[in-house]
């Protein structure tokens, strides 16, 4: 999420890529795993197709992700938008059920609701 947050919209390959020229990362996802982490957060959003050409010439749709912006305000924000299945030990320690929509995420500090919910009801 923090490659999202940092360099704006990309397809599942940009994300690979881009993952592996970051230093840290032991392992880079597929686009297939990459795509099953990016369907469980409903802080990333789809925001159209980037048409790709492959090495033999062919064009196709790639589809095109970014984070949901009016949700995230700044990159501190990102630890409240994280799946369960995604967070460490001890985020998962400090995660609770949202009393609004039920998911499981870290609260903002005096928040009943999670950050989504929150600014959405603004």
């Amino acid at each position: 999420m923090e490659i999202l947050y940092d360099s704006g919209p990309m397809t599942k390959e940009e994300m690979a890529s881009a993952l592996a020229a970051r230093k840290g990362v032991a392992h880079v996802p597929s686009p297939h795993s990459l795509s099953a982490l990016l369907c469980k957060s409903h802080s990333i959003i789809q925001l159209g197709k980037k048409k790709v050409e492959n090495s033999l010439g062919v064009s196709t749709k790639h589809n095109v992700y970014d984070i949901d912006r009016d949700v995230i305000l700044c990159k501190d924000e990102l630890i409240h938008i994280r799946e369960p299945s995604t967070m460490t030990p001890k985020e998962k320690v400090k995660a609770a059920k949202c009393l609004s929509c039920g998911r499981t995420r870290i609260k903002p500090e005096g928040f009943d609701e999670c950050l989504t919910c929150v600014r959405i009801t603004e």
